[in-house]
Parts: structure tokens; C-alpha cells; sequence
């Protein structure tokens, strides 16, 4: 750890040299059973040896040490904020860096990790605040010690004056979202991490094992006084469920009346040769269905306690883990009030009777649910809208409102979401990938996978399919990823009609995308590779490019990079760029890390910024370097100020605007809601043309350069002018051909030529002159159809039927041109050969395999924008099925007004009731009866398709 750690040891302690290797060899010895009465005196004869000494624990090697692990040094504490004692809210100030304390209407205050991650290993405390006798503590801020006479005491943190900040972290419910390990050293509890915690993750303890069995074992002394009926000194402190509730459970009372009655299995063996051991049964388990146990621990617990009691009656023994082996203590715990009351609420959430009021009240939190994941909102917002909702007078159900009742609701939304995806795969006849390469750092190893199908008669949709990682990242690896998106709606890749293929992401390189192209024709020869275009293709083209050849570029942004660190770094530098220059300012704010930003001569509103601020930057520099009370900011800024005066570094600035301003437009066509095939080639070429124009004659911003620059700019006297230009000139060059190469390496040969010949089903190709139209398109469209007939079975039928095919083909096609002047435009061409389809069976077919190839990015820009709300806000350990389940929503979901809860409320139901989650008969039945039908039948995608839901 940084600033916030120390290390510490305890020197006071009294060692045993062969102690910890004594210890150590009692953890992992298992004797054979002649030998367990030798092994009962050995652990005794261990345990007083040891009881003086208090042992540290290592994460990483797994083995206790008294001051310091021998590979990895003294443990490694986050220290509290020194507050002193009695300071009103106290608990809260002392909170440490990279902690927060989280306070949210209507909820518990909680504690959570920020900025930075802690590192396994760390550890928090010591727990502060009074520490009373067992029968004095208030329960809920309350952990329970064992002093040096083995008796029990508390340190109870109720008062806000005298205990810190660790009163705020909750205890874990479940096994995986636990963070923290609560344990005692030397009369005082700490917390130390047990995983790494991650930015954004809710601090979350349970007991240490060492911790459980320091609880559980007493000394002989104490026990003997505690059989000779010395209960007196120990008053057993009944489990409270709540406030209003002082029932005492008779197999709950205590810890310390459990441990009065019986003990570990050492210190029965030490009590007396006539005491019989008792053990565990394994037929317990299936006589009560809410006992668990632990081989390893020798414990059992009750299952349903330890998940729906309040954190004040986890002292009880059937929550932390008991040794108390005999069937009438279990009978006793069933019929106890604490375990009643839990088995109230664990019934009525497990299984909720299925009422008309019931569902009613549901829906309003599934609605809620549904809200929350399409504005990308995390899940810890769910409590408080389900409060406002019954503020405002609307009946939710009180038990599902926390945060995992929120991803529970959401994963059965977004697997409705899917089931209707399923149903409209099977539907089309034919189907495109598209593939976008995630850029993030805590997302680089994934990829979202996206599926395009057909429509009845209208255009092809695009639809989320699921985020997958990369088990590599070469094209086998992808290909792997597509497989598994599409077994997540139970298909195969192998069985589906795949046509087209779109690859992008700033992390996918141009070698990456060829070998991707060339390893799935080894299986699918017939598909067609687009030159798909998702999101700021600048990027590849910056990564691409430099390097040795052109130095200048990672000198550029280096040098932009200690420009902008320079004040973002330093509030008192940004409240004087504010003043001085408030466009670069905000722009400085809204990039957030500087040294996290991949490219910043990639962001062109950054250099805009710098454009329209530079004389006003350029002043305050020169004035801070001239200020020698603030001589390290002056040096920095004296050679900030030899780069802002670069002739070559300001011009390149200007003509890197225009490449990334082609660049940008181009992206922009291919964002467009549906993107014809018959324009990719065109729109392409117009770019590659564009760019090698650049490198002779100036853009919009290089020559808005040349207008301002003279013999100085705009006031600026540039220094480097003879040299610079001869050699910002050979710099130009080589980006614009290396720029033109990155484009035209986008295209796939084997797929150019075919959609370029798509371009002939579009009208404004079609010669005017009558005699040239009727010869025209004949070689292009028999080019589309040998690619495509391997996949057309609407060719075999035609075959069969007429013998020519290809004849047949082109007798289509000079009828379709007959129909010239009704048609306007290519979607009319379209249109009239889907409507028509009886006279063009042929130029159906292949018009159904151009309109699902993937053009249009819009759908992926949608998905973009959705994940990077979900992972901008703060969540509790946002797993990848968590994402999975919120980008479903947020990408194929409806507008909020049209969302229908009743198909995800029945799946829960169905769920709580017990059964596992199936499709439907009916829905299985409709899957059965698509596979059955022709691939290219036409559908009614108005149809009610769940008619008995």
C-alpha cells in the first residue's frame, strides 16, 4: 500500500521457537484411530504451550508468524485518520484513504473501497470501542474477545464517540461477496482483506476460522469450573431477533453456554477417560433440511439462521458453528424463536404464494428493476426508488429490495429478452456477426458480440448477444467467443447460416482482423468480410502508425500529455487555467486521468480546445516561468513554452485535426441507423481519396494554419521555421500513405469484389440510355450468385424445376429492369423484388442475404454508450453475467412505456416455487415447428408469441 499503510510489530510477545511448527503440524496431521488418544494429549500439551502467543497470518504463503513472514516481510496495516476520543460522529472521521463511508436513505450506512484497490493481505484495525463484560454489550456493534483467563468480554462500538469507522462494515450474508477476515490478536479484533478489493466494492466480514475456534476453545481450568456449575460468572445473553423480542432460545443462548456443555474434541479427550466423544451424523442432514456441516471444521450450523438473522444474534452457536453433537440440541434450535422468525422470512422469500396482489406488487418492482438497468443507474439505487414508490403510495413487497433482489429481477428480465432474441434467430433464414473489441482497461481481454437477421419484409435488426471473454486474444480465440454467445441462447454456431462478418475495436489490429477472416472461411467459405466501422478508427490508425518512422507523433503526445498533467494535477494550476483558459479547462476536467487516455492527439476536442486557448495558455505560462518564488513550476512551464512554440508541434497539431476529421465522417456514415451495401465500397474509396489528397494540398484546419501564420502566429513568434518544414512535409507524406494502406486493408479481396457488384441493385448506377440498361448489371449479379449459391437453397429448387439456373437468374433480372420506372431508389429495388417474390425467387434469395449483411454500427454504439454508464457508476463487484444481464436491457430492450413484467414475474415465480427453469411447452413447440419451416417463409412478427402467458 501507498501513503495510507504501515507496518507493524508486536514486540511484547512471548515466543515458543517450536511452537508454530507445532501448531502447524496439529492443522494438517490426520492420525489413523489407534492413535487419536495420543493425539488428544499432543494437542492439549500444544494448546498451553502456545496460549501466551498470538500468531499473524500470511495470505499469500498461507502460514502464521509471530513478527514477520519470512517472504514477505511485517503485516501491513491501513492506518485509521488519529481522531481523539469523544468527538461527536468520531467513527466516521477516522475513516482511512481509499475507504468511504456510505450513507443512503432508508439504508444501512456501509462502508466501500474507492480509488484504489487493497490488496490481499491488508489489514484493518484494531476494532475500537469499550470494552465490557459479555452481559453489557449492546449486540449489534459488538465483537466478542477471549482475555487471558479465558473469559468472555465485548468491545462494543455503539457509541460513535468512541468507536472508528470499522462499526460501519457489514457483515457477509453469502460466501462470495465476503472481502474481509474478522480475527483476534492480543485481546483486539482486526480485519484483514482476504481478496483483492476492488474500487467501487462494499467492505464485507465474516469470522476467520482461527477466529471460530479461539471462540469455541477454553482453557481446562475454565471448563472444569464451568461443569462444577460455576454459570454464575458466565450469565448466558439471550439471541435477539429484535428489539421488542426477549425470548430466550434454549439451544441459542450463547456461545458460552454451548462451550459450557461441550467443548472441541482435544479437551474432551483431557476431561476424563469415561467421556464418550460424540460425533456428527451424516443422517442428520437429510432428517433436517436446514442443518449444514463442515468436515473440515467439525461444525455445524443452521442454514437459514445464518443467511435472515440481524447482525445482533450472530453470537448465537447455530449461526457461527456449533460442536454440540446431539440430536435434541438440533430439535431444540427448530422449535426456538430465533430459528422461527428466520424461517418466516426465509419462506417467504424462497417461496412467495403466487397471489393477485402478490404479482401486482411485484411488477411495480420488476418495473422499478427494469428503470434502473436502462439508465445505467447501480444497483444500491434500488432501495431508495422502491421507497419512493411507497412514499408515493404504491405496495411493493418489502423483502426483495435489496441489491440482490435487483440483479435476481434483472437476470429474469434479460432472459425474457433473450427468449424472444432465440425465437427471431430461428426465424431468419440467414444471419451476421459483428464483433466490437473492447478498448477498456478493466475490459481489454473481451469482446461484445453482436447478431443481425431479418425481418418479415422491413430491414434487418441488430440485436446485443452477449459480452465474452477471450480465452486468447488471436482469432481462434474470437471465434471461440462467438461460439459461446450463441450457446448462451442454447445454439450452436455451426448450426446457424452465417453470411456476414464485421469486425472492429480499437484493439483489434489490421493482421488480427485478416487472420479472423481467413480462419472462419475454413468453415463458413461462403461468408462475406464488410469493412465495418464502430468507433474512432483514428485510434487504430495512431496506433498503427507510430513508431520509429514517425517519432514525432509519441513525442507530440507525450509532450500534450505534461501540458495537461501539468495543471490537472494541481488544483491551484486548474483555478488559474480556469480563469485564464475555461475551453481547455473543461476539456482537461472531462478526460479525468490524463495518464490513463490512450491517445490524447486522438481526442480532437482536446486539441481544439488547445487551438482556440493558445495565445491565453501561452501568456500564462510565460508568466509563471518568469516567477521565481515558484521555481519547480517554472521550469516545467519554461519547457512546456519550447513546445507550444514549435513550428513542426503546432502544425502537426493542425494536420492531424484533418486526418482525424475524414476519419471521423467516415465512422459517422457507417453509425447511420441502416447503411446500404451497395455504398460501402464508394463511401470508402471517397475516404482513401480524400486522405491522399491531404498530402499535397491543405484541409480545413491546416489551412486555416497557413491563414494565420505570417512571420509569427497571431502574435506568436514560432520558432524552428527552415528545418521544420522540409521535414513536416516528409511527415505528412508518410501519414497520409500509411493512413490509406490502414483503410484499404479493411477490405477483405474476396468480399470487395462481391459487394462492390451489389452496387448494381442500386438506381442511381442504372444508365439512363435504354440500349445500355438492358445488357447492364448481367455479369455483376452472376458474380453475387456464385458466391451465394452454396447457401441458397431457393437455387436448388429452381434447378430442379427449370434446369438453367443461372439463365433462370439473369431472365429475373432483365425483368426487374423492365420495371425500371416504378422503382426509386435501392430499398424501392428491394422492396419490389420482397413483394414480388413469385416472378424473382432467385434475386430473393440473394436480396435476403444483402440485407442482413452488416453495414449500420448504430446498434454497437448503443451497446458502447450502455456499458460505459454501467461501468462508470459505482457497483458492488459487477460480475460479467451482471453486465451481460444489464446491456440486454439497455440494448434490445423497449422504451420503458412499453415494457411488459409478465413473463419475467411468472420465470420468478417458477423459480421460487422451487422447479428449475425451462422453456415453455409452448415455446419449445414453436422452436420445433420454425426448424421445420422453409428458410426463406415470411413472418408476422406482430403475432402475440407467448398467447398462454
Amino acid at each position: 500500500m501507498a501513503e495510507p499503510t504501515a507496518s507493524k510489530k508486536d514486540s511484547s510477545a512471548v515466543v515458543d521457537p517450536n511452537c508454530s511448527k507445532r501448531v502447524k503440524e496439529e492443522e494438517h496431521h490426520q492420525p489413523d484411530e489407534p492413535k487419536r488418544k495420543l493425539r488428544g494429549k499432543r494437542e492439549h500439551s500444544a494448546a498451553k504451550t502456545c496460549q501466551q502467543v498470538d500468531f499473524w497470518f500470511c495470505e499469500e504463503c498461507k502460514e502464521y508468524f509471530v513478527e514477520e513472514c519470512p517472504a514477505h516481510g511485517a503485516p501491513v496495516f491501513v492506518l485509521d485518520t488519529p481522531v481523539p476520543l469523544g468527538v461527536p460522529d468520531r467513527a466516521s472521521l477516522t475513516i482511512p484513504p481509499g475507504i468511504e463511508i456510505i450513507r443512503e436513505p432508508g439504508v444501512e450506512t456501509d462502508a466501500c473501497c474507492i480509488d484504489k484497490v487493497l490488496k490481499k493481505g491488508v489489514l484493518f484495525g484494531p476494532y475500537e470501542g469499550e470494552v465490557v463484560s459479555q452481559d453489557k454489550s449492546s449486540g449489534f456493534f459488538s465483537w466478542m474477545i477471549v482475555d487471558k483467563n479465558n473469559r468472555y468480554k465485548s468491545i462494543d462500538g455503539s457509541d460513535e464517540t468512541k468507536a472508528n469507522w470499522m462499526r460501519y462494515v457489514m457483515i457477509s450474508r453469502e460466501e462470495n461477496e465476503q472481502n474481509l477476515m474478522a480475527f483476534q490478536h492480543d485481546e483486539r479484533i482486526y480485519f484483514r482483506a482476504c481478496r483483492d478489493i476492488q474500487p467501487g466494492e462494499r467492505l464485507r466480514v465474516w469470522y476467520s476460522q482461527e477466529y471460530m475456534r479461539r471462540l469455541h476453545s477454553m482453557s481446562q481450568e475454565s471448563i472444569d469450573r464451568n461443569l462444577a456449575g460455576a454459570s454464575e460468572a458466565m450469565t448466558p445473553v439471550p439471541a435477539v431477533v429484535e428489539e421488542d423480542e426477549q425470548d430466550v432460545d434454549s439451544a441459542d443462548e450463547s456461545i458460552a453456554t454451548d462451550l459450557m456443555v461441550v467443548t472441541d474434541e482435544a479437551s474432551k479427550m483431557a476431561s476424563g477417560p469415561g467421556r464418550r466423544i460424540r460425533r456428527f451424523k451424516q443422517e442428520w442432514l437429510k432428517k433436517f433440511w436446514f442443518l449444514r456441516y463442515s468436515s473440515t471444521l467439525n461444525e455445524m450450523w443452521c442454514h437459514v439462521c445464518r443467511q435472515y438473522t440481524v447482525q445482533s444474534s450472530r453470537t448465537s452457536a447455530f449461526i457461527i458453528g456449533s460442536k454440540q453433537f446431539k440430536i435434541h440440541t438440533i430439535k431444540l434450535h427448530s422449535q426456538s424463536n430465533l430459528h422461527k422468525k428466520c424461517l418466516q422470512l426465509y419462506k417467504l422469500r424462497m417461496h412467495p404464494e403466487k397471489t393477485e396482489e402478490m404479482c401486482r406488487n411485484m411488477t411495480v418492482l420488476f418495473n422499478t428493476a427494469y428503470h434502473l438497468a436502462l439508465e445505467g443507474r447501480p444497483f444500491s439505487d434500488f432501495r431508495p426508488l422502491a421507497e419512493l414508490l411507497k412514499k408515493c403510495e404504491l405496495k411493493v413487497v418489502d423483502q426483495y429490495m435489496n441489491e440482490g433482489d435487483c440483479q435476481v429481477l434483472i437476470h429474469h428480465i434479460a432472459r425474457a429478452l433473450k427468449e424472444d432474441l432465440t425465437e427471431r434467430i430461428r426465424q431468419s433464414p440467414f444471419l451476421s456477426v459483428i464483433m466490437d473489441g473492447q478498448s477498456e482497461d478493466i475490459l481489454a481481454d473481451t469482446v461484445a458480440v453482436y447478431v443481425q437477421y431479418t425481418t418479415s419484409d422491413g430491414p434487418p435488426a441488430t440485436e446485443f448477444l452477449s459480452l465474452q471473454e477471450l480465452s486468447c486474444a488471436t482469432s481462434d480465440g474470437y471465434l471461440q467467443a462467438i461460439d459461446r454467445a450463441f450457446g448462451v441462447l442454447g445454439m450452436r454456431l455451426q448450426d446457424e447460416l452465417i453470411v456476414g462478418l464485421g469486425i472492429d475495436g480499437s484493439n483489434i489490429s489490421s493482421g488480427l482482423r485478416a487472420n479472423l477472416f481467413v480462419t472462419i472461411r475454413k468453415t463458413l467459405p461462403w461468408v462475406l468480410c464488410l469493412p465495418f466501422m464502430i468507433h474512432r478508427p483514428h485510434l487504430e490508425v495512431l496506433d498503427t502508425i507510430s513508431g520509429k518512422e514517425l517519432s514525432c507523433l509519441e513525442e507530440l503526445e507525450n509532450n500534450l500529455k505534461q501540458l495537461l498533467s501539468f495543471y490537472r494535477y494541481s488544483p491551484r494550476m486548474m483555478a488559474e487555467l480556469r480563469a485564464t483558459a475555461p475551453t481547455l479547462c473543461e476539456e482537461t476536467e472531462f478526460l479525468g486521468d490524463i495518464r490513463a487516455i490512450r491517445w490524447i492527439i486522438g481526442e480532437p476536442n482536446v486539441l481544439n480546445a488547445l487551438i482556440k486557448d493558445y495565445l491565453e495558455v501561452v501568456a500564462h505560462l510565460k508568466e509563471i516561468s518568469s516567477q521565481t518564488q515558484r521555481a519547480d513550476a517554472a521550469a516545467i512551464a519554461l519547457a512546456l513554452l519550447q513546445f507550444l512554440m514549435d513550428y513542426q508541434s503546432i502544425k502537426l497539431i493542425y494536420f492531424l485535426l484533418d486526418i482525424i476529421a475524414v476519419l471521423s465522417r467516415l465512422a459517422f456514415v457507417f453509425q447511420g441507423d441502416y447503411l446500404l451495401v451497395s455504398q460501402v465500397d464508394s463511401k470508402m474509396e471517397e475516404s482513401i481519396q480524400e486522405i491522399s489528397r491531404l498530402a499535397d494540398s491543405p484541409g480545413e484546419y491546416l489551412q486555416e494554419f497557413e491563414e494565420n501564420f505570417r512571420e509569427s502566429f497571431n502574435g506568436v513568434e514560432l520558432k524552428n521555421l527552415r528545418v521544420a518544414e522540409s521535414k513536416f512535409q516528409s511527415i505528412r507524406e508518410k501519414i497520409c500513405q500509411k493512413t490509406q494502406v490502414i483503410l484499404t486493408q479493411r477490405f477483405d479481396s474476396r468480399s470487395r469484389s462481391v459487394v462492390k457488384a451489389c452496387q448494381v441493385l442500386d438506381l442511381t448506377t442504372w444508365p439512363r440510355n435504354t440500349e445500355d440498361l438492358m445488357t447492364y448489371g448481367e455479369e455483376e449479379i452472376l458474380l453475387i450468385f456464385q458466391h451465394l449459391e452454396t447457401v441458397l437453397s431457393v437455387a436448388r429448387e429452381v434447378s430442379r424445376d427449370r434446369g438453367d439456373i443461372r439463365g433462370s437468374l439473369v431472365v429475373e433480372w432483365r425483368d426487374l429492369k423492365a420495371d425500371y420506372y416504378s422503382m426509386n431508389g435501392f430499398k424501392e429495388v428491394v422492396g419490389h423484388i420482397c413483394k414480388y417474390k413469385q416472378r424473382f425467387p432467385l434475386l430473393n434469395g440473394i436480396i435476403h442475404v444483402i440485407k442482413v449483411l452488416p453495414t449500420s454500427s448504430a446498434c454497437c454504439e448503443k451497446g458502447r454508450s450502455a456499458l460505459q454508464k454501467v461501468r462508470r457508476n459505482c457497483r458492488s463487484r459487477l460480475t460479467l453475467e451482471h453486465t451481460n444481464d444489464l446491456l440486454t436491457l439497455a440494448v434490445n430492450g423497449p422504451p420503458i412505456a412499453n415494457f411488459d413484467g409478465k413473463r419475467p414475474l411468472d420465470s420468478w415465480f417458477e423459480e421460487k416455487s422451487g422447479n428449475s427453469y425451462s422453456l415453455s411447452a409452448e415455446m419449445l413447440s414453436r422452436i420445433s415447428s420454425v426448424d421445420q419451416k422453409p428458410v426463406l417463409s415470411g413472418m408476422d412478427l406482430n403475432a402475440e408469441l407467448y398467447p398462454d402467458i
